[in-house]
């Protein structure tokens, strides 16, 4: 709008600028007229010699007795007589001369020439000429050059120039406050939907926005409603099927623990063994799909403060025995001796996944600490492992559901939920979560809450 408001005003002021050449030329035409008007009306007086110089004839005989005719001019006046050339060697604005030029000028207009506007070149420069011839039969000329005319316009393109700077100067800042100040609003509701959590899908609130968005505010609405009712579907659909697999999955279970390996043969017992593990790891399946599942639905959330390392002390005590079966040091960095304010179940949920998965990777006889700090600009929460590490590339994609470094092809088993579920929890607390590759390996966990 603003390149379409310059362009305008820039072609406004060229058409000005061709529009008062012709006005001037209109001017100076009037203007050489009504001069020779009052010339002739008021029978201003001209010089006779204005009509030009006088043919004298001399009739003689030679020495041989020849009739001898001459014509000669001669001058009707001793008085000096204007000229054309006068406009330019005088420096004249306007000049009023006889038509016919002195002897030794340029003749500028042919004698039988009639009466009206000119334009004619003297010394090289334009000139606006007025033919007339008065009462008693004198012809003149009124004549103004063209370069005062370009001058007068020059000025006024110079003046219009000028006030067509001032006005961009004026018009484009104007226009960019006014059109942020139009978008203050859509920018603080633009900065609110970026803030938001994925799951909230609540409708946007017209905060007196423009009106020309409420077509547009009101399609954003009714997209969210139909995006959260699919949403809650599907959820509840998961929730729904991992509820109902873990009832017959937890009867199979107690049944293949009840079997007794010691009194089946070698080949029978590896198959039961096999059996019992693959019950165990469809129970986790189930067990994430459902928590999963929750964490999506969104629950209420029970906020007070809590000790971090009481905490911590559970979440060693429960994980404690994967920690034992690969021989790696699990405990506490530091006294970790502060509160927080926040859900405490949902703390535990992150975590739990967050050290699970770290013992899940750690290599045997490995190490894996939890540790926390607080500062001005909030709490932090690290879980710290000597394992592997992850790719710079899958720091970000670990986090969506199912997702697995390696796929299908990863050596170790799990089922693609538990940072899922680390996230989904942390997005519904206010923290966020973040991992870092550790120098020369390892992989950190970062959980951080806002004073």
């Amino acid at each position: 709008m603003v390149l379409i408001g310059i362009i305008y005003t820039a072609f406004s002021c060229y058409r000005s600028y061709y529009k008062a050449m012709n006005e001037m030329s209109v001017f100076v035409d009037e203007e050489l007229a009504q001069i020779a008007n009052v010339i002739i009306d008021y029978d201003v007086i001209l010089p006779s010699s204005w009509k030009g110089p006088s043919i004298r004839r001399r009739i003689f005989r030679d020495r041989y007795g020849n009739l001898v005719i001459q014509d000669h001019e001669v001058q009707n006046s001793f008085l000096p007589i204007p000229s054309l050339t006068d406009l330019f060697n005088n420096h004249q604005e306007i000049i009023i001369a006889p038509l016919y030029a002195k002897p030794g000028e340029p003749q500028y207009f042919p004698r039988n020439i009639e009466d009206g506007l000119y334009s004619v070149l003297i010394q090289d420069r334009r000139v606006r000429a007025y033919v007339a011839t008065n009462k008693m039969g004198v012809r003149f000329v009124v004549a103004r050059p063209f370069t005062l005319m370009e001058a007068y316009v020059n000025k006024a393109l110079l003046s219009s120039l000028f006030e067509f700077l001032i006005l961009v100067a004026i018009y484009v800042p104007c226009i960019i406050l006014f059109v942020n100040l139009i978008f203050l609003r859509v920018n603080r509701a633009a900065r609110e939907l970026d803030s938001r959590r994925e799951s909230d899908l609540t409708p946007v609130k017209n905060q007196k926005l423009p009106s020309e968005l409420d077509v547009f505010i009101e399609s954003i609405n009714t997209l969210f409603d139909k995006t959260s009712k699919a949403l809650s579907n599907e959820r509840r659909f998961i929730a729904d099927a991992a509820h109902e697999m873990r009832t017959p999955l937890t009867a199979i279970s107690l049944q293949a623990q009840a079997i007794d390996e010691s009194v089946l043969e070698k080949n029978e017992a590896e198959k039961v063994k096999q059996l019992k593990l693959a019950i165990a790891r469809q129970r986790k399946l189930t067990n994430d799909l459902l928590a999963y599942a929750r964490s999506q639905c969104g629950k209420e959330l029970h906020l007070a403060t809590f000790d971090v390392k009481t905490l911590f002390v559970e979440v060693i005590e429960d994980l404690g025995y994967l920690a034992d079966k690969k021989d790696i040091d699990l405990g506490l960095v530091g006294d970790c001796n502060l509160s927080l304010y926040s859900d405490r179940a949902s703390v535990k949920t992150i975590v739990s996944n967050l050290v699970s998965n770290a013992l899940k990777y750690t290599p045997e006889h490995g190490q894996c600490d939890l540790s926390c700090i607080k500062n001005d600009k909030g709490t932090y929460i690290f879980i710290e492992d000597n394992g592997p590490g992850i790719n710079a590339d899958d720091l970000e994609k670990v986090f969506n559901a199912f997702y697995r470094v390696g796929g299908d092809t990863a050596k170790i088993e799990g089922t693609g939920l538990g940072l899922a579920i680390v996230k989904s929890a942390a997005d519904e607390i206010g923290a966020k979560i973040k991992l870092e590759n550790r120098k020369p390996h390892g992989l950190k966990a970062i959980l951080s809450f806002k004073n």
